[in-house]
């Protein structure tokens, strides 16, 4: 993977994702359109990206970047995401202070941010799966959006008492100890073979 593909798809996704849910447009187009990498290696570089502090789609930027083309590819992805959004952002403020937010302009935000929504939900849906292996994930989804949503307690402790549990549940088990070794030689101890008395003795043959 060159970091010039990368560079371009990535400006092209910045540009694009007007309105937020960067995160879906990335997948869209890195896991669905091009097939450049697979579900689960975007769900670990999308769960760093929420777990580090700064912003989440420029921390996706670096994580996605460096996994397709190294250091370059971290860098060039990062700056082909905020240069062209920061641009746009700074025509579109232009825009709003010499002529205003027109009824027009209204509907047309509106009509994108549904449609943002959408795309963000069927991502979602698309990333459940290989995201929720089992009952004790599942478990671990259910309880952070209860406690973000419903109780609206504080995001990054929930964040980081569910990451405590989480590697706490999917721990590796410890190797289980044999019940029975081998001796090292891997045959029959000191007795398992005849004793001394086991062969004729010494007067076994015929007599003088």
């Amino acid at each position: 993977m060159s970091v010039a593909q990368v560079v371009r798809v990535f400006a092209l996704t910045g540009i694009l994702s007007i309105g937020g849910g960067r995160a879906a447009f990335f997948y869209e187009a890195l896991v669905v359109r091009r097939r450049w990498m697979r579900v689960d290696e975007f769900l670990q570089d999308f769960t760093l990206a929420q777990l580090l502090p700064g912003a989440t789609f420029a921390n996706l930027s670096i994580t996605l970047g460096h996994r397709l083309a190294g250091v370059a590819g971290a860098l060039g992805g990062l700056a082909a995401v905020v240069v062209p959004g920061g641009v746009v952002l700074v025509v579109l403020a232009a825009l709003y202070v010499t002529r205003g937010l027109t009824p027009e302009v209204t509907t047309l935000m509106r009509g994108m941010s549904a449609s943002v929504v959408g795309l963000i939900a069927v991502t979602t849906l698309r990333m459940a799966r290989p995201a929720l292996p089992g009952a004790r994930a599942i478990a671990i989804a259910a309880a952070t959006f209860t406690a973000v949503g419903p109780l609206r307690l504080n995001t990054p402790a929930v964040i980081v008492v569910m990451t405590a549990i989480g590697l706490w549940l999917n721990r590796p088990e410890p190797a289980r100890d044999l019940k029975a070794r081998p001796g090292p030689q891997g045959g029959p101890g000191p007795q398992g073979g005849p004793g001394p008395q086991g062969g004729p003795g010494p007067q076994g043959g015929p007599s003088q």
